[in-house]
């Protein structure tokens, strides 16, 4: 018996996932046998007792955020009682999301205001950029902000890929042996680096790979990229699609 989860790097829950992302795109959400995100991890944080997340946990308890988001409705913020506030009256930085397109430079100079303040910051989504298959370009997303904000010195808490806690996090909840394990992503700074750090193997899907991030290297090799950012996959294969899973 195979388990096919996803997990993904968004602030949105599960809930949100199935209903606004995967019904959008014409998903069926129950081809899956879980959907982990960056928001529900964040959801877990505010309730837990792990002393590994005691930092995270004591900023969610302050309540009041500067938000950086897309400006939609969260569930997350409602079920964690979070109250977003004016920078002036923030306890910590909450980074979800951006517009894509949106000019960050306004936004930039709060969070400079923020860091005189020594107010830290958790950001659920640790991407820097996203495709935008519809201009075949990328746009911001709220990693990069989160990257500004450590650069000048300010603590950072990411929720995500790469990052070992969420993939702490999945395994726990799927309880299955590491070595029963394989990452299929399309990029490998989230994807195929999370799953190295985690010891888990990895699968690069290379058609994704090459709209999505290889433009940022401009003319280099598959080869010539991974020993530039010394990240290995396991495998690559060329494409990947969702068939009938009860089939395979």
């Amino acid at each position: 018996m195979k388990s096919f989860i996803i997990l993904s790097n968004t602030s949105q829950n599960k809930v949100e996932a199935i209903t606004e992302t995967l019904e959008n795109l014409k998903i069926k959400h129950n081809r899956f046998d879980d959907i982990i995100t960056s928001g529900e991890f964040l959801e877990y944080l505010g309730q837990s007792k792990n002393k590994k997340y005691r930092k995270i946990h004591k900023l969610l308890k302050k309540k009041k955020c500067y938000l950086i988001s897309n400006g939609k409705k969260s569930n997350v913020i409602k079920n964690l009682n979070l109250k977003p506030v004016n920078y002036k009256n923030a306890k910590f930085i909450l980074a979800t999301s951006i517009k894509p397109y949106k000019k960050i430079d306004h936004i930039k100079n709060i969070l400079k205001k923020l860091l005189k303040k020594k107010i830290e910051m958790i950001c659920t989504n640790p991407d820097q950029y996203v495709f935008d298959g519809k201009v075949g370009n990328f746009v911001n997303q709220v990693g990069i902000l989160a990257k500004f904000y450590e650069s000048k010195h300010g603590v950072v808490h990411y929720i995500g890929k790469p990052y070992k806690n969420i993939f702490d996090f999945a395994l726990r909840k799927i309880n299955i042996p590491k070595n029963k394990i394989i990452m299929i992503g399309d990029s490998l700074i989230t994807d195929i680096l999370g799953a190295t750090r985690s010891g888990i193997k990895s699968v690069l899907v290379y058609d994704g790979f090459k709209k999505g991030e290889k433009k940022k290297f401009r003319n280099l090799s598959l080869e010539k990229i991974v020993e530039k950012l010394k990240i290995k996959p396991d495998f690559i294969i060329n494409c990947a699609a969702i068939t009938n899973i009860e089939t395979c």
